[in-house]
């Protein structure tokens, strides 16, 4: 049987070569989700919060599409803040580990060795194991960045305004959902004579807010390997908390407190 190309290679080339694989496919899910979640659920609190006060539909309209465009670009900005720290902070520290082992190899070795004892490894094999590693310096620090500061080498190759665009995007199209039905209103009374009812649209915004957040749980679960149903269920349940919050606190400032539009 003829071998092929892949198995021509070395056993752990072949598994690095999957890992990378997989990681480059999903390396900005973290932002998708992240910025989706945030989207829907603060415009969804800041439309429950609007409509809990009784302002006019126009007053939604235009604060909720306020809160999507700002949101969007402070989770986009704070996304690429955060990555480019993270990229910074990685390098920084292959550069110390690289600077170590060329000045302090043993003292390395020793740590890694009582690193993998402290695992439940014999002494013995840990010594092998961090010999065989040590061979190649790339190898050791990349597998010190791991074992001793829990830094992924591909975590330092990060794009960070890439990751900010993801996360404004996924903001974007998510946030827009429980406005929605508000800029189908207008839209209606704008070119007909048709005024559908308030309390309707809201209704409405509530019944898509729900579902979209549904099929969110549902997505990250798929990726994340848990319970479908489970995490579904939670990111309604949350979703469906904060927005109730936010209509209560609405409801009290303009009921108890007179605070109206």
């Amino acid at each position: 049987m003829m071998k092929t190309k892949d198995e021509d290679k070395p056993l752990d080339v072949r598994l690095i070569h999957t890992e990378q694989h997989k990681g480059s496919s999903g390396k900005y899910i973290k932002s998708i989700i992240y910025g989706g979640l945030d989207g829907i659920v603060s415009v969804f609190v800041t439309v429950a919060s609007l409509e809990g006060s009784n302002v006019s539909l126009g007053y939604i309209v235009i604060l909720g599409l306020a809160k999507l465009i700002a949101g969007a670009i402070s989770m986009g900005v704070g996304d690429w803040m955060s990555t480019r720290a993270e990229v910074t902070f990685a390098r920084a520290e292959r550069e110390r580990e690289v600077w170590e082992c060329d000045n302090f190899l043993e003292g390395e070795k020793d740590e890694m060795v009582e690193l993998y004892v402290q695992k439940g490894l014999p002494e013995e094999t840990a010594q092998r194991i961090v010999d065989i590693l040590s061979s190649d310096k790339r190898v050791f620090v990349d597998v010190m960045m791991i074992e001793e500061l829990g830094i992924m080498p591909d975590d330092e190759y990060q794009v960070p305004w890439k990751h900010g665009t993801v996360n404004f995007t996924s903001f974007m199209i998510f946030g827009i959902v429980p406005i929605a039905a508000y800029l189908i209103y207008v839209l209606i009374v704008e070119v007909s004579d048709v005024k559908p009812s308030g309390d309707v649209t809201f209704y409405v915004s509530i019944g898509i807010s729900v579902l979209t957040m549904f099929l969110m749980g549902v997505v990250k679960a798929g990726f994340t390997g848990t319970s479908k149903i489970k995490s579904a269920l939670i990111t309604v349940l949350l979703g469906g908390l904060a927005g109730a919050v936010g209509f209560l606190t609405g409801w009290i400032l303009y009921t108890v407190f007179g605070v109206e539009e």
